[in-house]
């Protein structure tokens, strides 16, 4: 079966396990709280955080969050991200998060996240997620795969 219509079988203790696995702080704060966060910037760190648990260079994490190199050594050198680059870093940490849970690890989300997918097209669900439509079509189809829906 393509990995894409795979059923997990993940229980409910080892998907809370696969979420402690990828340890992005403001994916467990409340809506207020983020939207507070992620307009005053996150800290330019977590373009780091990203890169470390996807085991991807950190050159193609900056593309996929279309930032610069330059941008980003300003970034560093001020510690936090603009509100966009925020907005688009948060939403691939939740990818990163959703994916780790529905697969069961950290591991097998990563794998699926940067593997062709068939159902979006053919690129990885990463380069798809790369605007809040895609994201959330990628979303969407680790919801039919969670429920073993055909895919």
């Amino acid at each position: 079966m393509p990995a894409t219509t795979r059923r997990p079988s993940a229980s409910r203790p080892a998907k809370r396990a696969a979420l402690r696995q990828f340890d992005f702080p403001e994916l467990g704060q409340d809506v207020q709280r983020l939207v507070g966060t992620l307009r005053e910037g996150l800290p330019a760190d977590r373009v780091t955080l990203l890169s470390e648990s996807l085991d991807v260079p950190f050159a193609e994490v900056l593309g996929w969050l279309a930032i610069p190199p330059a941008t980003m050594a300003r970034r560093t050198t001020s510690g936090r991200l603009d509100r966009d680059e925020s907005e688009r870093t948060y939403r691939l940490a939740r990818l990163i998060a959703r994916a780790s849970e529905v697969f069961g690890s950290l591991q097998a989300g990563r794998e699926w996240l940067t593997s062709p997918q068939y159902a979006l097209g053919g690129p990885t669900p990463l380069a798809f997620a790369d605007t809040e439509p895609g994201a959330r079509e990628v979303e969407h189809l680790l919801g039919r795969i969670e429920h073993g829906i055909p895919v």
